[in-house]
């Protein structure tokens, strides 16, 4: 079984719990032990955007501090698994504004109408000052743009309520302007990952095909889906659970991998 949410104030107020998924064959620290090469020459690179070119974990955490002082008690890999998957995935396929989805999700926690209008109050706050305030990771803007000049094509493929040209806009705003090609929003296509319509239709942005193209991101499933499409794939700040060719630790790490498969990243 897997990990409810619970409060301290009484049972469990969820009526499904989120399965656990058994362990794999080799754990992602062993995996990462493996030499960091990839299968063959890479001449794109296509990134997910939270979690890897950004740290999108800062209003969550925040949220989930909140609703700790209401009396809401869970993990963050087991709350936001959940909200995820069962309800910012309509949000993110474009069939459902973030609004209704957010309280429909607190009201599945078991929060009353009032705790549900002040916590959506102050989280549109704090979502638009953090959404003003977003910068690369670190490592970031200087890895890309040294792949960039390097002749690598790069791109950015996502789930996320918005359409790639508000992205391109916070890109433009964290200082990545101009060193992706392409970005591609799960809003616009109407799927999500790992569905391969998603993988496909980055890979067509950049001209590229899958073999040439390696897929770093942080989330499994999303990992999985783009090896299923022929994508190598790079793990960076990884799901406990994440399978990949490569795993670094750093973004920076990125140059180093790709030297060995680009003879010309080297010169750049």
């Amino acid at each position: 079984m897997g990990t409810p949410l619970t409060r301290s104030d009484g049972p469990s107020l969820v009526s499904f719990r989120l399965p656990v998924k058994p362990s794999p064959p080799q754990s992602a620290d062993t995996l990462r032990l493996r030499p960091a090469k990839l299968a063959g020459p890479i001449r794109g690179l296509l990134f997910d955007m939270g979690g890897v070119l950004y740290d999108d974990t800062i209003w969550r955490r925040w949220l989930l501090r909140l609703l700790g002082q209401l009396g809401l008690h869970t993990n963050y890999r087991s709350f936001y698994r959940l909200w995820d998957r069962e309800f910012l995935v309509e949000v993110h396929r474009g069939r459902c504004e973030f609004g209704v989805a957010f309280r429909s999700f607190l009201r599945a926690a078991g929060l009353t109408r009032a705790q549900i209008d002040e916590v959506e109050a102050a989280c549109q706050a704090r979502r638009r000052s953090w959404e003003a305030k977003v910068r690369p990771l670190p490592g970031v803007k200087t890895t890309l743009a040294r792949l960039h000049q390097a002749g690598l094509a790069l791109g950015a493929l996502t789930d996320s309520e918005y359409t790639a040209a508000v992205l391109q806009e916070r890109l433009e705003r964290m200082g990545l302007g101009g060193l992706l090609e392409t970005v591609v929003s799960s809003f616009d296509l109407g799927h999500t990952r790992p569905a391969p319509v998603c993988y496909h239709t980055a890979l067509a942005a950049l001209k590229r095909s899958a073999a040439e193209v390696a897929f770093v991101g942080h989330d499994s499933e999303e990992l999985e889906g783009a090896a299923l499409v022929g994508m190598p794939t790079i793990a960076f700040n990884f799901d406990a659970d994440a399978r990949a060719d490569v795993f670094i630790a750093r973004f920076d790490e990125l140059s180093e991998v790709v030297d060995r498969q680009h003879p010309y990243a080297a010169a750049g």
